[in-house]
């Protein structure tokens, strides 16, 4: 009856997997580049970037602004508009527009732009470098699910072989050859055999599951891959990848050493534009505006002069005084377009800007600048260091991956050598069944390690691979 679940088991985790669409690690990857967290958060950088150097491209070009502003004013206030101080009560606007260029200032915002410009060329080679931080962890997971798959093969192959010596060792004992203690040994094995099984397919869907996080895959949605059988795998040979060799190639092909190197170049151009901020600046400006109020102002009319009754004496002679006769008609303000155009006004000029003393602020800036020159070529040399360190380890990693390989494969040649001698042996009476098991689990185990060694050597050479600049390649 354990038996029969446990098979019953194994057909409903193998029954999961069919009918799903299979997905090379190509897809994978590609999956991966648009939905894993890191390349986002990278990519959100680079767009950061990119805002700042549009912003310091922008300031090639002058700045131009402009105001619009209207108030109440009662009492005794000066016009706005004649200049006088007059009690009343009115409503005010004006209007400017200004512009102002720099015309040289040290070659400062040139320096800037520059140096903006290779800090977004720098976040792109880190949009890179977490591409290639993510392959090589989808190859790896990738790479795992294939080495259960085959592992959980190799345990179904050892499940098969348990189950099949169990069945003509029972023959035997129904008819009388061998004790009934050989076939529950068997018995027993298989049920171990059976549990192993179990685990391995189980340790698949871990890896699985695995796979999907590094891509940022839904766990709720159904997903397999299509994995291609491990020898037809292409490797370099292991000779044409001399750790020096490719410490060179990847030297120029790695983006985190292209980052740091840009990055340095930003931060130099960053030191040439503080020290021209320390120097005298010239700057162009010019402006327009203009006024207006709804003040209203007494209007007059004007009658034909008459007589006022007074004479004037010249000589002997007199002569009537005439005056002309005003008399106020009402209040009226000047048209809005009309105090627009007679109160327009034009100015422009050019002003020298320098600083005598700021508390060592811009001095400060530009040592800022160089230590910070500093500080991303140290952090470029220990990336260095550390990329030189990681290939030579690979490379040792690969070189020891590719004898416990070819070991594992001897191992595995003598053990079924053995095994064969033992079953000839137990099927006529020399051999014990616990030897028998024995044997047999020689072979399985070194069949599992064969595998996961083969596994291991092809994944340390694709990282050699991948340091010389060809990518993940299954």
């Amino acid at each position: 009856m354990r038996i029969r679940i446990l098979v019953l088991l194994l057909v409903l985790i193998t029954g999961k997997t069919l009918g799903q669409e299979k997905w090379s690690l190509q897809q994978c990857v590609e999956y991966a580049f648009k939905n894993n967290i890191s390349v986002k958060q990278s990519d959100v950088q680079l767009r950061l970037s990119k805002v700042n150097a549009n912003q310091s491209n922008m300031t090639r070009y002058p700045n131009l602004g402009g105001s619009i502003s209207s108030g109440y004013q009662r009492g005794l206030t000066e016009n706005p508009t004649t200049g006088t101080l007059e009690s009343a009560s009115y409503v005010t606007g004006s209007m400017n527009v200004q512009a102002s260029y720099t015309i040289f200032n040290w070659h400062a915002r040139k320096n800037t732009i520059a140096a903006n410009n290779l800090y977004a060329q720098a976040g792109e080679a880190g949009i890179d470098k977490a591409r290639n931080d993510v392959s090589l962890a989808v190859a790896n997971a990738f790479l795992q699910v294939m080495l259960r798959r085959e592992q959980a093969r190799i345990s179904e192959a050892q499940m098969n072989l348990s189950k099949n010596q169990l069945s003509n060792t029972r023959k035997l004992v129904n008819a009388g050859s061998q004790p009934e203690l050989n076939a529950i040994q068997l018995e027993a094995q298989l049920a171990k055999d059976s549990s192993a099984l179990l685990q391995a397919r189980a340790l698949v869907e871990q890896g699985l599951i695995n796979l999907k996080a590094f891509m940022n895959f839904d766990f709720s949605v159904p997903f397999d891959i299509a994995s291609p059988e491990i020898e037809n795998i292409p490797v370099e040979n292991i000779s044409d990848l001399q750790p020096a060799t490719v410490y060179n190639i990847a030297l120029n092909t790695q983006p985190l050493q292209k980052m740091y190197k840009l990055r340095v170049e930003a931060a130099q151009k960053e030191v040439k534009a503080a020290r021209g901020y320390m120097y005298p600046s010239l700057t162009a400006f010019g402006g327009l505006n203009s006024s207006a109020v709804n003040a209203k102002y007494p209007q007059f009319a004007f009658s034909p002069p008459d007589t006022t009754g007074a004479f004037v004496t010249v000589g002997t002679n007199k002569y009537p005084v005439y005056a002309p006769s005003i008399k106020p008609v009402g209040a009226a303000g000047i048209p809005l377009f009309s105090q627009i155009n007679r109160n327009f006004g034009q100015s422009v000029g050019l002003s020298l800007n320098f600083s005598i003393f700021n508390a060592y602020t811009s001095r400060s800036q530009w040592e800022r600048a160089k230590i910070n020159v500093l500080n991303y070529q140290l952090q470029g040399e220990q990336e260095n260091l550390n990329l030189k360190q990681n290939i030579y380890n690979a490379y040792q990693d690969a070189f020891s991956s590719l004898q416990k390989y070819q070991a594992s494969q001897r191992t595995v040649e003598y053990s079924q050598k053995a095994l064969d001698i033992s079953k000839r042996r137990y099927d006529i009476g020399l051999l014990g069944t616990l030897d028998y098991i024995i044997t047999q689990n020689n072979l399985y185990l070194a069949q599992i390690e064969e595998v996961s060694n083969h596994y291991d050597f092809v994944f340390k050479m694709k990282v050699l691979e991948f340091y010389k600049g060809q990518g993940i390649r299954l």
